[in-house]
């Protein structure tokens, strides 16, 4: 963020003498005012400024000339300041808010505001959205008090970790035109505090200040400028004014308030460590202006007469301290980085024929972790590769079982003679059994796991021709279907009765493939007690049971991280768009802490991650991780 040095700017203006018929003791001429020098008359008193105005300048004049080239800046994401300062009954209130006729630098201000954005907005390459909003206060009696929604509490005004001054609670109005502002200023205006002195008949009794926010954004890019439009009240000497009771209050009020911004002013002239901006609430909220990051313009009102020769003294004075004040602007951006939707690759030809293997397990797992918040649109691809996996599992273990009983059909047992003796065909065919039964093991692992499914019962036509064989009683076929070995028993003509259990055997056993890869394993009996269960069954549900209890299957991580994606995307999507009352509905978020919240939302942008939430005042680590914990949302 880079800083540039600028010094606030500071103009004169001298309104016209209320008669005609009293003394001046104000002359303008050029950039220059003079007045008398009290210790000798004979003398006269010359300052220099920036710009000075007589008491023939116009609104539109001071418009031109010292506001309105400024409004580009907040338009740029600068921060921009116009305050009126002076003595009581020198004008300040004319000159910022004027009258329906002849309007003041506040309604100028919003109008040539919404003048240009129409202009920028209308252009050919323009690609920025623009809205503006606007807060009104006053501080009396060293309270902050809302105009637009008065409540008559005193608002609190903090500072983030940005050094930004703002006002928790502070009511803002969204704005889209000029006349919009009108109907929402005017009603509001009317709740600022005015009372009648003998200097003054309308004289304010309160500081006011309208802030307005300018954001101008598009995609990955913002940019937050903002306007404060101040009028001061004046300084008063209450022996003149003859102030009583609560009017003599106010004035002390005011007046402590203005030599509170006089020490301040002193203190960054003379380079002192320490910046006196907590000593009065108007100086707490003028950090910004004096000292800080606007570009700042402060329009310097005198009453001409003579009778008001030392409050004219006094401000002169303290317009040469401000106009040396050098502040440092910045341009306040929001960049945000969007990330690249990852792709899942379509599994070519080839990759399809080859068998199950952990680089595909390990990259089907690192393309679910990769998926971040597009986890639903990414979802579909990877069920339908996994399917295409499941079904090329299935197909090379039925090619294999296939080639495996064609060359045990063509196998011929060796005589009983010779059947000591291990022919290279009885080895070739050991061997296979041996890897089979390694695919037999694998297969159970993984349907398991519930990562594959079990064979279609299509698979039982190859070994269809199997049942009709009568397998020798040596041999490595001895063990191929019970239902032969029960059939050979029987002599032709007979009819003898099943024994026990055999239409149970049967039965079961038409349900499987007589393939070795689906045997029956042996039963397990108990004294007393008949099992149904098979060993390999059992072996299974240990299995499972020990999966279930020692981790989770990878759907089941899948679907636990979508779903944990899923709250987390709620969850800031309700910091980003709920109320304060919607906040509310947060575990462990309260009023107070919903109020800071949506007001830290609407000054500086939505949340883009959960951890922006510590950059609110008051947000500790430890409160953070008890407010995701409570809400179930990771990190």
């Amino acid at each position: 963020m880079e800083k540039k040095q600028c010094k606030v700017k500071v103009v004169i203006r001298v309104r016209p003498p209320l008669v005609s018929t009293e003394k001046i003791s104000v002359s303008t001429k050029d950039n220059h005012v003079q007045i008398f020098n009290h210790r000798n008359i004979n003398e006269n008193l010359q300052y220099e400024f920036s710009a000075v105005y007589g008491s023939e300048s116009t609104q539109q004049q001071i418009f031109n000339d010292c506001v309105k080239p400024l409004l580009p800046k907040a338009l740029s994401g600068q921060n921009v300041s116009i305050f009126a300062y002076g003595p009581t009954g020198a004008g300040k209130t004319h000159t910022m808010l004027g009258t329906p006729l002849n309007p003041g630098v506040i309604p100028r201000v919003i109008n040539e505001l919404f003048a240009e954005i129409d202009r920028l907005e209308n252009s050919e390459d323009n690609e920025w959205e623009y809205s503006v909003s606007f807060s009104y206060l006053e501080i009396y009696q060293e309270k902050v008090q809302d105009l637009l929604e008065p409540s008559g509490s005193d608002l609190p005004i903090r500072e983030d970790a940005e050094k930004n001054i703002l006002v928790p609670g502070l009511a803002k109005k969204q704005i889209h035109n000029f006349d919009e502002f009108k109907n929402i200023f005017g009603p509001a205006s009317n709740n600022r505090t005015v009372a009648a002195t003998k200097l003054n008949e309308h004289s304010s009794r309160s500081h006011s200040i309208v802030q307005l926010t300018v954001v101008k954004k598009k995609p990955c890019r913002i940019l937050h400028g903002k306007i404060y439009l101040i009028d001061l009240a004046g300084s008063e000497d209450n022996r003149r004014t003859g102030n009583q009771g609560i009017r003599l209050k106010e004035s002390g009020a005011i007046n402590k308030s203005l030599f509170s911004l006089g020490e301040v002013v002193d203190a960054i002239n003379n380079g002192l460590p320490r910046i006196p901006y907590r000593n009065s609430k108007l100086t707490r909220l003028l950090q910004d202006s004096i000292g800080g990051t606007c570009h700042s313009v402060m329009i310097t009102n005198l009453a001409p007469e003579e009778r008001y020769y030392y409050d004219t003294y006094c401000t002169l004075n303290f317009a040469t301290k401000s106009k040396k004040v050098v502040n440092s602007t910045v341009v306040r951006e929001t960049v945000g980085i969007v990330k690249p939707v990852p792709q899942v690759r379509k599994p070519s030809p080839e990759r399809k024929e080859e068998g199950p293997s952990q680089a595909k397990l390990a990259r089907l797992d690192s393309s679910t972790d990769s998926m971040g918040s597009d986890i639903g649109s990414s979802i579909s691809p990877l069920i339908k590769r996994q399917e295409a996996w499941e079904e090329t599992v299935n197909r090379r273990l039925q090619q294999m079982e296939s080639n495996l009983i064609t060359q045990m059909q063509a196998f011929k047992p060796p005589t009983a003679s010779g059947s000591c003796a291990q022919t290279p065909k009885t080895k070739a065919i050991n061997e296979l059994r041996r890897q089979l039964e390694e695919n037999q093991a694998q297969f159970r692992e993984l349907a398991s796991r519930h990562l594959i499914s079990p064979p279609p019962n299509a698979s039982n036509k190859p070994f269809a021709d199997m049942t009709n064989t009568k397998p020798s009683s040596t041999g490595p076929q001895s063990n191929l279907g019970e239902t032969t070995q029960t059939e050979q028993t029987s002599k032709p003509g007979e009819t003898t009765k099943p024994a026990a259990g055999t239409k149970r055997k049967r039965k079961m056993t038409e349900e499987f493939s007589c393939s070795p890869l689906f045997a029956l394993p042996p039963r397990l009996k108990k004294k007393g007690f008949v099992s149904s269960a098979s060993a390999s069954s059992l072996h299974d549900v240990k299995e499972n049971v020990t999966d279930k209890k020692g981790s989770h299957s990878k759907e089941d991580d899948l679907v636990n991280s979508a779903s944990q994606l899923q709250r987390n995307e709620e969850f800031l999507s309700t910091l980003n768009t709920s109320s304060v009352k919607d906040l509310q509905s947060l575990q462990t978020v309260g009023a107070k802490r919903a109020k800071l919240i949506f007001e830290w939302r609407e000054t500086y942008g939505a949340f883009t991650q959960a951890s922006d939430l510590l950059k609110i005042p008051g947000f500790t680590e430890k409160y953070l991780q008890k407010l995701l914990h409570s809400n179930l949302v990771t990190v």
